[in-house]
């Protein structure tokens, strides 16, 4: 049996009132993180918040078209977030 207390937890997709930061090509964060017991990175495409909790919507790799990309909440507990200095994007 996997182990599944590391898994990313899935995120619903936002409503209509949720207010969504898409990002550019120019602001990237990473995100590590496990789904299924397999580790993954993802590239956050877009963010909001409800209930005080961060999602991101997620294109994951190494295969994008075969992986589980879509949304999670963020768990600094769970994931391991950078954002590039560069990206001018606060944590």
């Amino acid at each position: 049996m996997i182990d599944t207390w590391r898994d990313a937890e899935a995120a619903p997709a936002p409503d209509r009132t949720a207010r969504v930061r898409r990002y550019s090509p120019y602001e990237v964060i990473r995100v590590n993180l496990f789904v299924d017991g397999d580790s993954y990175t993802g590239i956050a495409r877009a963010s909001y918040e409800a209930a005080g909790r961060l999602a991101y919507s997620l294109l994951l790799w190494p295969r994008p078209d075969r992986s589980p990309s879509g949304w999670y909440w963020y768990d600094p507990a769970r994931m391991r977030r950078r954002i590039y200095p560069d990206a001018g994007i606060r944590p």
